[in-house]
């Protein structure tokens, strides 16, 4: 439950700063540093879908959200509910994959002890 709120946090600030770059910096970080326990980049892609989420409700408490997507319903026509899900699966998909390619360069250059 922590490792979700600490990695949502990040990769919601780090968004903020670095714009979708911040979702691979922090999902490499992460990959880093839990490079020994596999299985984490789904906990990953989820913390950065989180984060996202995060993002767009405070997007919708101040600002015109709901203008902004039917707008782009209309430009990409396809339905609103689509396009929430496309914009959270972008940063999941980022996450997961920064984590995995991280974690798995890290075990390959650098093994850990299994004994």
């Amino acid at each position: 439950m922590i490792f979700h709120l600490v990695a949502a946090l990040a990769m919601a600030g780090l968004t903020w700063t670095l714009g979708w770059w911040g979702v691979v910096v922090a999902a490499a970080i992460l990959g880093w540093v839990y490079r020994t326990e596999r299985g984490r980049a789904w906990r990953v892609a989820l913390a950065a879908a989180e984060g996202w989420a995060l993002l767009l409700i405070l997007d919708l408490l101040s600002g015109p959200l709901g203008t902004l997507a039917t707008t782009l319903q209309g430009v990409m026509k396809i339905p609103s509910p689509a396009l929430l899900l496309v914009t959270l699966l972008f940063p999941a998909l980022l996450g997961w994959s920064a984590a995995s390619a991280v974690s798995e360069l890290a075990l390959l250059v650098r093994p850990t002890d299994r004994s």
